[in-house]
């Protein structure tokens, strides 16, 4: 399994972005096989304490915008090692209390360019947050397509090799650039 898992959202103001979203229909991220997280930052001298915090900081300073996307995988090792990443363990606690823990790899340059995916798979696969059971009010039901724009497409096509995803590639600056949601309605872009 090699399948498009989430599409991040950063965020300058949590709580603003959740009700953009409600607005929109959508009542939390899981959206069948897939996920819309909305990551901001809610303590700023510990964001900028650490390069991944950095890197948040530096791409919504000019307002809310996609900023990385990745692919779930069943086989991280394998994936990793053909394009010379390495795997680290990840987790973290939900606010129920229950520990979810994962595996990721290629962090660094997906938060870095923004145009290429990073990978993840999951210890418990039933707790992928993508798999969630949840009704929206518009009917969001998956991710429809992504748009990237990218520098360098023969290496994008090496990291999305084998993935199941519906990506357009672009011309334009770097970068995840929009999203379309399915829902019943049709669908709903994002960026």
């Amino acid at each position: 399994m090699l399948e498009l898992s989430q599409v991040i959202l950063g965020v300058r103001d949590l709580a603003a972005a959740t009700c953009r979203m409600e607005a929109l229909g959508l009542t939390v991220v899981p959206l069948g096989r897939q996920y819309l997280e909305l990551l901001g930052v809610v303590d700023e001298a510990e964001a900028r304490a650490g390069w991944y915090g950095r890197a948040l900081l530096a791409a919504i300073a000019g307002g809310d915008r996609l900023v990385r996307w990745s692919l779930r995988t069943d086989r991280i090792e394998e994936v990793a090692a053909r394009l010379g990443l390495t795997p680290e363990g990840r987790q973290r606690v939900r606010p129920d209390g229950v520990r979810l823990a994962w595996k990721a790899a290629g962090i660094a340059p997906a938060a870095e360019l923004g145009w290429l995916p990073f990978f993840m798979q999951w210890d418990d696969p039933a707790q992928y947050p993508g798999v969630q059971p949840v009704r929206h009010a518009n009917g969001a039901n998956g991710v429809a397509w992504i748009e990237v724009a990218g520098p360098d497409p023969d290496r994008l096509a090496r990291w999305t090799e084998g993935a199941d995803v519906q990506l357009r590639v672009v011309p334009g600056a770097p970068g995840l650039r929009r999203v379309a949601l399915a829902t019943d309605r049709g669908e709903i872009v994002i960026g």
